[in-house]
């Protein structure tokens, strides 16, 4: 039975250690198409961001955490942030010291603070800063004075910080309806807080895709491993977290894989019978 398998890039698919998708996950990919599968990224990065994903071995795209929806190279959903509301969310995350950057259809537009983050995030590991910059023009990420909500659609807004505690719950708090801000990554002197429209979500895509094909939700799986991805969980038939995934997203899946670098992407296709083959 054909299945429509959702998932999410960062932590799941793209490994910030070696700088891309491990080789397991792209041949699992490849092999669940062939096999019949609908395999979808859905990721919390604007469309300008997953440019080098638009030719992967995909047949659709959630992105903006749900704010915009692509089957079969066409779109069929789009919700960006009111243009209004994006120096508002902006003034409140400078405010509590935090770097920020805004994630449109053609970039995502960095403070300088939220430029040096992405500069070591899309680093894979490399200190030479021609390479981080080469890194993210090659993801669509710039600092601000390329452009901003005055020439573009923000779909997402995210804060970068070293640390959760006091700060990000105290900008939840500040942030006013219907914005939320949720943990999406949290490492040793680096967090990334995703503020979005409380109405949005990845399940709120993976309804527009399901209904795009006249599928259910039981024929759905979904594979993520941070805070953003536990609406898709929820929304899912299936549910799996990788073996990196924080604690509550593993408490909201069936099934937890092995960890990104030790081919979770493979071995969660072969536990469902997705792929044929041996768990790796």
């Amino acid at each position: 039975m054909r299945k429509y398998i959702f998932l999410d890039i960062d932590g799941t698919l793209f490994s910030t250690s070696i700088g891309r998708i491990p080789e397991s996950a792209l041949e699992a990919m490849e092999l669940a198409r062939k096999n019949g599968h609908k395999l979808f990224l859905c990721t919390g990065r604007s469309l300008a961001e997953v440019v080098k994903y638009l030719n992967a071995d995909v047949d659709g795209f959630i992105l903006g955490a749900g704010s915009m929806v692509y089957a079969e190279g066409k779109r069929i959903y789009d919700h960006p942030i009111d243009g209004s509301e994006i120096a508002r969310i902006k003034h409140t995350v400078h405010a509590f010291g935090l770097g920020y950057s805004l994630e449109g259809t053609a970039g995502a537009y960095c403070s300088p603070d939220g430029y040096e983050s992405l500069l070591k995030y899309f680093s894979g590991g490399s200190t030479d800063r021609e390479k981080q910059i080469e890194q993210c023009n090659a993801n669509c990420t710039y600092p601000e004075t390329f452009g901003s909500e005055e020439s573009d659609s923000i779909y997402k807004v995210c804060a970068f910080g070293t640390k959760w505690d006091p700060v990000y719950p105290k900008l939840a708090a500040a942030l006013e309806y219907p914005f939320i801000l949720t943990k999406v990554m949290e490492l040793k002197n680096f967090v990334i807080g995703e503020i979005t429209d409380r109405n949005i979500s990845k399940a709120n895509g993976i309804e527009q895709i399901l209904a795009h094909y006249n599928a259910e939700e039981f024929d759905a799986i979904g594979i993520g491993d941070s805070a953003n991805d536990i609406p898709m969980l929820e929304k899912c038939g299936i549910s799996v977290a990788m073996g990196n995934s924080t604690p509550e997203t593993k408490k909201a899946a069936q099934y937890v894989t092995s960890d990104i670098l030790h081919h979770g992407i493979w071995n969660a296709f072969v536990h469902y019978g997705i792929i044929e083959g041996e768990e790796k």
